[in-house]
């Protein structure tokens, strides 16, 4: 999977450090000391025992669709670098555990703009640090730990409480949103079913279960911030669709503006018009945030039913303010436009 070599097997084949150097960047992708990805078929000749050692064409399509002319690699493959990174490491100690950002990869949780590059590991007595791995002394429960292929990582709830730390309450928040919604539904694909179809009426409980038997007592085991993490197991909700709408939760909690709903289903008599993203029924505001990638599959025709919804919706009286993911990111952005265009939401705010 992945064309991933070692050094020693690329030594086996003919293939030496000089050759292994010049390669790199060409046909080779290093990812830590003495792995490789072989991520493209190149014509040079040099490089022929390389291309020999290729299993897997499906990822060199993947690199080369993901890869623009100039080099640039899209944040996807970029994730699934750092996964690979993180997944193929070969000096890990019996006694690490992966964690932090380098286990939201593995987990598959919601990052922007994380840092890349560095493995971050914690152990019972050792601290280290080399280009590609920084080992802190830090010691996690049994509990809080799980196990994956050769490696053991703190599990998804912990990961995404030490995220806190490492990247800062939102990227916490949102990366605990996915997490629950996971935990609720099941799984991703269970998620997307309830997001197509309805969710079901007892979600609320469902999360408030998840939460205190499966996130609370994994708080309690933190070493610190057990308030701050609280106060985060407080808001958060399974009904975030995208990092952009768990942000965009987040910041109207910083702002405590009170009486918004998620995902409510709004009708005109018996007929469903349309599912908002969030809803002010005291003052019948509803935002939608929208993402860059939404209209890539459906285009103009996905924009002409929302055109319609939002006509119909300001018809029957509601007021509609549209979020960038740039404004539902940014709390200042999202409070400029929030109140320039609904600023009776003022008074909504809470003491």
């Amino acid at each position: 999977m992945y064309n991933i070599v070692r050094t020693r097997e690329l030594h086996a084949n003919g293939i030496h450090s000089r050759r292994i150097g010049s390669a790199v960047g060409c046909c080779l992708l290093k990812l830590t000391f003495g792995m490789y990805s072989i991520v493209a078929r190149c014509q040079s000749p040099r490089h022929g025992r390389i291309m020999d050692l290729i299993t897997d064409e499906a990822w060199i399509k993947t690199v080369g669709e993901q890869t623009d002319a100039t080099g640039r690699k899209s944040y996807a493959l970029l994730d699934t670098i750092e996964k690979l990174r993180v997944a193929s490491y070969p000096l890990y100690r019996s006694d690490d555990v992966v964690c932090g950002v380098s286990a939201a990869y593995i987990h598959d949780l919601p990052l922007y703009r994380p840092p890349r590059g560095l493995i971050h590991v914690a152990n019972p007595s050792r601290r280290w640090k080399s280009n590609d791995l920084s080992r802190t002394t830090r010691s996690i429960p049994d509990e809080d730990s799980v196990h994956i292929g050769k490696m053991t990582l703190t599990s998804p709830v912990r990961t995404a409480l030490d995220l806190i730390g490492h990247l800062g309450e939102p990227a916490a928040f949102a990366a605990l949103e996915k997490v629950l919604r996971r935990a609720v539904f099941g799984s991703e694909l269970r998620a997307d079913d309830a997001a197509r179809f309805g969710y079901p009426k007892n979600t609320g409980q469902l999360a408030r279960t998840c939460i205190d038997e499966g996130f609370a007592p994994v708080v309690g085991r933190l070493p610190k911030g057990h308030r701050r993490a609280e106060r985060l197991l407080a808001s958060i909700s399974p009904l975030s669709e995208s990092y952009a709408e768990s942000l965009c939760a987040y910041n109207l909690s910083i702002l405590k503006i009170s009486g918004f709903e998620q995902q409510v289903d709004v009708f005109d008599g018996h007929r469903r018009i349309a599912r908002v993203d969030f809803m002010h029924r005291a003052s019948k505001t509803i935002i939608f945030v929208d993402g860059v990638t939404k209209y890539v599959d459906s285009g103009f025709s996905l924009m002409r039913k929302e055109s319609a919804q939002y006509n119909r919706l300001i018809a029957m009286g509601y007021r509609i303010v549209r979020l960038s993911f740039v404004e539902a990111v940014d709390l200042e952005s999202l409070a400029t436009k929030l109140y320039g265009q609904a600023p009776w939401l003022r008074g909504a705010e809470r003491v």
